[in-house]
């Protein structure tokens, strides 16, 4: 963003030479990216980060500069007339939650032309350029205040306002003369039978303010900042107005900002303020309160402020400052400050205004090293994982029924002496039954899609006593989504832990149907598998559910660390193989052959599978595709041929498998 020093004075006096106040700006959080001498005036061109929408006005930076030469900024705000009323129309808002707050003021008799040379300079030092007298006046009070203002022409608007969305294939005609074609996710100004503005972002052609105008209607209002980022991105232009909109404005300077602009076009323009118009409520900012205690400031950012200076600083940067204690203070947040809401947040404002620079620096206190509990780690990275996987966290009861637990299998159970409750007797040997549960709560009450992991520990009994173990459970109830899915996870999790060795086994579980047992580094360490038809109909889930469960434990002793390889700049190759298996076979025995020649094979995957009459009975077939390449060359057709056509040799000598 660009601003005029001379814009800046018109509000406060400052007398540091530009150099000066440039540091002073960067130094408290205002990054000045260049400066430069412009006839009398100076122009600053600063960076603006995501939190700070009020720096996007002038009043902004004048309230920042006044705080940073510690003085209280003051400022006199025009006069908000309401009246008389417009009658003849009405202003319409489909949904509160795109547009809370619409206003409307309508001039009659205006006079265009080109502006007056300081209204001009104004707006052109800050990288706008000039049209004419009305709409540089808005321009003028949208730089000033930071909201965005539009006018119309009155005399082509039919009827009355309405703030929708846009009609799928309605057609907007922007003032850039070019034509896009809208859907419901833009938001629009229209009237009874057309388009007159993309909210927010820029007007229409059809009631530009031109040197014809006669009446001009001046639009404020408040849009959901959401709503115009998605207009201004489907339009694929950025404009000063929904720059603003979307980091969201302020909705007391939108009453002054347009009061304003009504009086500067009814003075510069010779015209006369004959109505006003609203719609929908002025969104509130709730007063926030918060208690800043010194000895935590002082603490938190290891410097000695004083009091005073706190109290000063606070005050100049709008805070409502009462003493609570001998060293507390209780603060009303500035209203136009979205982005405090803690005292983290005060302790930032003080330090940026009072100087980081200023900051003494000195050795810091050096804790007790503290022994991190490896397991404690481990379990955060896997949960961290699990939720990239796009899995949800469950918490359930470590204490069941020992009747329920007795039908998944569970026996030689931990029972409680004294159970507050006969359905919680007995400490839970596995997590699957909590899993269960859940699965079946969520589904009684219409939920789909779920995708569930649990991390705590289980119990058991063993000959020198008892053993607590963590545990990690998965569930997966979900539209086409099965066993194969719930082992993709799986492998997933190993990939992330760098687990290389491990293997799935086809095992039978009394409450579990096609299940298979995992192995890591040739232990067992969990089973996958589908939930029992009896077992289902006994817990009344009405859909199928997927679980795994597996010894954290285990997972994190069988954990290595990651280690990144370079990526080959050079081309991949690959061939394909069609294969048929005997149903007696596995993939894994494909997969054993293909790995006994790791040379320059970096990938490899099923890319289609086929059942048909020219199969052998109890045969499958599929098409594996085999990736080749090199990390210090480009690899020559002969070299990939060859050590394809060895891979497919040693296929064609294994029993049950055959080429096709």
């Amino acid at each position: 963003m660009r601003f005029s020093l001379n814009f800046v004075k018109e509000l406060i006096k400052v007398d540091l030479p530009a150099e000066e106040l440039a540091q002073l700006l960067t130094m408290a959080g205002i990054e000045v990216e260049h400066f430069e001498k412009q006839g009398e005036d100076f122009l600053f061109d600063i960076e603006i980060t995501s939190n700070r929408y009020d720096w996007l006005s002038i009043v902004g930076i004048a309230r920042e500069i006044s705080a940073c030469l510690g003085e209280r900024f003051s400022i006199k705000y025009p006069k908000i007339v309401k009246s008389p009323l417009i009658k003849d129309k009405q202003i319409k808002i489909e949904s509160s939650a795109d547009c809370p707050f619409y206003i409307a003021r309508r001039i009659r008799g205006v006079k265009v032309s080109i502006s007056p040379a300081h209204l001009k300079e104004r707006i052109t030092n800050c990288k706008i350029n000039s049209i004419n007298n009305v709409v540089d006046i808005t321009n003028y009070c949208m730089l000033k205040w930071g909201n965005p203002l539009h006018s119309f022409d009155e005399d082509k608007i039919e009827g009355s306002i309405y703030v929708r969305r846009a009609r799928d294939g309605e057609k907007f005609i922007g003032i850039d003369e070019k034509e896009r074609i809208l859907n419901s996710e833009n938001l629009v100004i229209a009237d009874e039978k057309k388009v007159i503005a993309l909210a927010g972002v820029m007007g229409a052609k059809n009631t530009e303010v031109t040197e014809k105008t006669k009446n001009v209607l001046l639009e404020a209002a408040i849009f959901s900042p959401l709503r115009i980022r998605h207009s201004r991105r489907f339009a694929g232009i950025d404009t000063d107005s929904s720059y603003r909109f979307e980091r969201q404005v302020f909705a007391d300077y939108l009453e002054y900002a347009s009061a304003q602009a009504s009086q500067l076009i009814a003075e510069i323009a010779g015209a006369e303020f004959t109505g006003y118009l609203g719609a929908g409520k002025k969104p509130r900012v709730t007063d926030k309160k918060i208690t800043l205690d010194l000895d935590k400031l002082n603490e938190y950012l290891g410097a000695e402020y004083q009091k005073s200076k706190v109290k000063s600083i606070l005050v100049n940067l709008g805070f409502i400052v009462k003493e609570s204690g001998k060293f507390k203070f209780l603060l009303s947040a500035p209203k136009h400050r979205f982005d405090i809401t803690r005292e983290v947040d005060v302790y930032e404002e003080i330090s940026r205004i009072y100087g980081y620079d200023k900051i003494k620096e000195r050795i810091p206190a050096i804790p007790h090293k503290v022994v991190k509990n490896e397991i404690y780690e481990f379990k955060k990275e896997l949960r961290q994982q699990l939720s990239v996987l796009g899995l949800s966290e469950i918490i359930t009861y470590s204490v069941e029924a020992d009747e329920d637990l007795g039908k998944l299998g569970c026996n030689n159970l931990i029972k409680l002496v004294n159970p507050l409750r006969a359905q919680e007797n007995s400490l839970r040997p596995s997590l699957s039954l909590g899993l269960i549960k859940t699965v079946s709560y969520n589904l009684n009450r219409s939920r789909a899609n779920l995708r569930f992991f649990e991390i705590a520990n289980v119990y058991s009994r063993q000959a020198n006593g008892f053993c607590e173990l963590p545990h990690l459970s998965i569930g997966l109830c979900e539209e086409e989504k099965d066993l194969f899915y719930l082992k993709g996870i799986i492998e997933e999790i190993f990939k992330f832990l760098n687990i290389n060795d491990f293997e799935f086994k086809e095992k039978s579980f009394s409450f579990c149907a096609n299940a298979l047992e995992i192995f890591v580094n040739k232990k067992s360490a969990g089973f996958l598998g589908k939930l029992d038809e009896k077992i289902k109909n006994e817990f009344g889930l009405k859909k199928e559910l997927y679980l795994s469960e597996l010894d954290i434990a285990s997972l994190c002793a069988a954990k290595k660390l990651k280690c990144y390889a370079q990526i080959s700049p050079y081309p991949v190759v690959f061939r394909d193989i069609s294969i048929a298996i005997h149903k007696d076979k596995h993939f894994s025995d494909v997969e054993k052959i293909i790995k006994e020649k790791e040379e320059y094979i970096c990938d490899y995957r099923i890319i289609d599978t086929y059942q048909g009459k020219d199969l052998e009975k109890d045969f499958y077939a599929f098409s594996l595709r085999v990736f080749y390449q090199s990390k210090e060359r480009t690899l020559t057709s002969e070299e990939v041929d060859q050590i394809h056509n060895a891979i497919r040799e040693l296929l064609s000598k294994q029993e049950g498998i055959r080429l096709r």
